[in-house]
């Protein structure tokens, strides 16, 4: 039994892309990952890659022994391992960062995390040290099911010690022919929604992509691009193809590049890494990099870091967009029923206008938009300007002399509607005050500043980057919009050399912010998005610095049916676009996967009957199709709660759930059970079977 495994960066963030079986983890056997060799040494061991030749590159020592091993041979272990190699991300990489729900806890170079989410592990924690006897090593030395104060954890610093003085024999090791031939385990590749381990970027490009695809990969940094397309048209695989291939380019030329790949949910960033990792060609997702740096992150992710939260002993509310955004929306609620259960506040606000007195008192009905409508008034207009009661923007706010309002926000005739709203504002960020933590339209609204001010204009030509390529640009508010542009450095002017018909290169200088957006509005899920005043449908506002961009639009669909395809269109023909401007056309996707069945619709009399005949269904039909092929998806966020109560309890172990937007690692390990999710924490998964639940106007949000 070894003692600890061991790995250099390029080994473990390789082995990550793939499904460690659980019983992997009793005997770590060789992997049939090319250029991954396996070394034993004194019952340590250790997966290099074959390449690495330095003997100070920074390696992950896992202890495995005693009763605090980290990796048993149990179904807990994948859970962690990828917990570790998320960890390890965040440490060698600038593309992620170890999500808040993780409850990370700090002590100098000594941390802790979760091993893995509640319904897996517990509250089992790891503990890792991020700079052993001061070096850029990683060593996971412990796991727990209880809480230890960092003064009081068992060390295995010994361990560590003997798996770094040894890396230099394991790097020269050179296997033999008999020891390269032995049985190596073949690992599941993770899901991914468009390429497999192997693929490269030029098969990629001039196999994968469409003519669409290729055009807009090809586009040089002339200032901002659009590429828009249904759900399915290969948007972000075209955004990654371009981030790299630029990437690897610049590298190649020797040229100081700084790209940043931008999303909105955490679970982007996840898939958008591992695609990365499985098509990198020059290490630049590994950090490898000697000319290009690349980042790929949240905007609250990039918000919070260059804030400094750090340092102000502050933790943002979430990292991830909409996680974020349910969880102000919580907050809301919280400070609407305080207020409805206080005597003096109902006598006080009991001469608000009628709908606003309606939409308080009725606030948890699950189809009410009211807290929808307000967390719009903070994020536009409270939050985004600063506007707080008892100040002079209050004053005119409360007075309705504080300028221009979006049609898209709530209606507030009245000076005591308005005044109400402020109070309601005041108690929520007393709240969050209390948690010393900030929203993510908080966060946002100060990066906003922050990106307006000397600091940055300081420091943006070290910090700043000559390209952002966004992707789920539909999930963006207008504030966030704005910032784009301003992340963009112009301190120098980037060329890219592009091949005239006679043959010559010719330099292309940058004239506008080189800006490359992915999204499809009619993905959206909030007015904010689309209407940005009583005249003005566009897209984007002069002060973005964004109008008038170059378009490409994507009209091959490689996700779903042709029959799934036309029935998207029939929907989409029932809705009609008036004046909601040229992104807003009729769904033409003509799909490139083989016929299938037609969607049907199912009524049901009485929701139980719904639920009990839907779920019985799913569990039948994964077992039937096989592994990760079937999901149950909700619309509603109420209602999907109330049905994982139902799963954990009638259904227990049947479904896998997934009710967050982070990496989703239950997922890899669903064996034939079905999904229970929403379809924003699924996004970029694929399945054979989805059943849609709750698509109906009594329950649709």
């Amino acid at each position: 039994m070894a003692v600890a495994v061991v790995f250099d960066v390029q080994s473990l963030l390789k082995i990550g892309l793939y499904e460690p079986d659980t019983r992997w983890f009793g005997s770590f056997s060789r992997l049939d990952i090319q250029h991954v060799k396996r070394v034993e040494i004194d019952q340590l061991v250790y997966f290099v890659s074959d390449t690495n030749k330095l003997e100070s590159s920074p390696i992950i020592v896992i202890n495995t022994t005693t009763e605090f091993s980290v990796l048993r041979s149990d179904d807990i272990a994948p859970h962690t391992f990828s917990r570790i190699v998320t960890v390890a991300q965040s440490i060698y990489t600038n593309s992620v960062s170890v999500p808040s729900n993780w409850h990370i806890h700090h002590q100098a170079s000594l941390a802790s995390v979760y091993a893995g989410n509640k319904t897996v592990a517990g509250m089992s924690r790891i503990y890792y040290d991020s700079s052993p006897a001061g070096t850029r090593d990683l060593f996971v030395f412990l796991k727990s099911n209880e809480v230890i104060t960092f003064d009081l954890l068992p060390r295995f610093d010994d361990t560590y010690l003997i798996a770094r003085a040894n890396l230099g024999r394991v790097l020269a090791f050179e296997p033999t022919k008999a020891e390269r031939s032995k049985i190596r385990i073949t690992l599941g590749a993770r899901p991914s929604d468009e390429i497999v381990p192997g693929a490269s970027l030029t098969e990629i490009y001039n196999i994968k992509l469409t003519e669409a695809q290729r055009r807009f990969v090809d586009m040089p940094y002339l200032g901002p691009v659009r590429l828009r397309g249904a759900a399915g048209t290969g948007k972000t695989l075209s955004l990654v193809i371009k981030f790299l291939r630029d990437g690897s380019y610049f590298e190649i030329k020797r040229r100081k590049v700084r790209f940043c790949f931008l999303t909105h949910s955490s679970g982007t960033v996840a898939s958008v890494n591992r695609m990365c990792s499985m098509l990198d060609p020059s290490g630049l997702t590994l950090g490898l990099g000697q000319f290009v740096d690349i980042e790929i992150r949240t905007l609250y992710d990039l918000s919070a870091d260059y804030l400094r939260f750090d340092l102000n002993h502050l933790v943002p509310l979430s990292l991830d967009g909409r996680e974020g955004r349910l969880l102000q929306a919580e907050l809301i609620h919280s400070v609407l029923g305080d207020l409805l259960s206080n005597k003096l506040a109902r006598s006080r606000w009991g001469d608000i206008s009628q709908p606003l007195l309606d939409g308080w008192h009725n606030h948890q009905d699950e189809h009410n938009r009211f807290v929808s409508d307000i967390m719009n008034e903070f994020a536009s207009v409270l939050d985004a300007d600063g506007v707080w009661s008892n100040t002079e923007k209050g004053e005119k706010y409360a007075k309705g002399t504080l300028g221009y309002r979006p049609v898209y926000l709530m209606t507030l005739p009245t000076e005591r509607d308005r005044r109400f709203i402020l109070e309601v504002h005041k108690q929520y960020r007393l709240l969050l005050s209390a948690m010393k933590t900030l929203s993510v339209d908080q966060m946002v609204a100060d990066f906003n500043s922050f990106l307006n001010g000397n600091t940055w204009d300081r420091a943006k030509s070290e910090k700043g980057f000559d390209a952002v390529f966004v992707d789920e640009l539909h999930l963006f508010s207008a504030i966030e919009r704005e910032i784009l542009h301003k992340l963009i450095r112009y301190t120098q002017i980037l060329r890219i050399e592009h091949e005239t018909p006679e043959g010559e290169s010719k330099d292309v200088e940058l004239a506008r912010p080189s800006v490359f957006m992915a999204y499809d509005i009619k993905q959206s899920p909030r007015d904010s998005f689309t209407q940005l005043g009583p005249s003005d449908t566009a897209l984007f506002s002069a002060v973005s610095q964004l109008q008038k961009a170059d378009l490409i639009k994507l009209s091959t669909v490689f996700r779903y049916t042709p029959q799934i395809a036309d029935f998207l269109a029939d929907i989409d023909a029932a809705f009609p676009a008036m004046n909601m401007g040229d992104d807003w056309e009729a769904i033409t996707a003509e799909s490139e996967v083989a016929d299938g069945e037609k969607p049907t619709m199912s009524i049901f009399r009485e929701q139980r009957e719904l639920v009990r005949q839907l779920l019985s269904a799913a569990i039948k039909d994964a077992k039937r199709l096989g592994p990760r092929k079937v999901a149950v998806l909700c619309v509603n966020d109420k209602l999907f709660d109330q049905y994982v109560k139902i799963v954990d309890g009638r259904y227990k172990g049947e479904f896998i759930v997934i009710d967050s937007r982070e990496a989703a690692p239950d997922f890899r390990h669903a064996g034939k059970r079905p999904v229970l999710s929403m379809p924003e924490f699924v996004a970029g998964l694929q399945f054979q079977l989805v059943y849609l639940l709750n698509v109906d106007a009594r329950f649709s949000s």
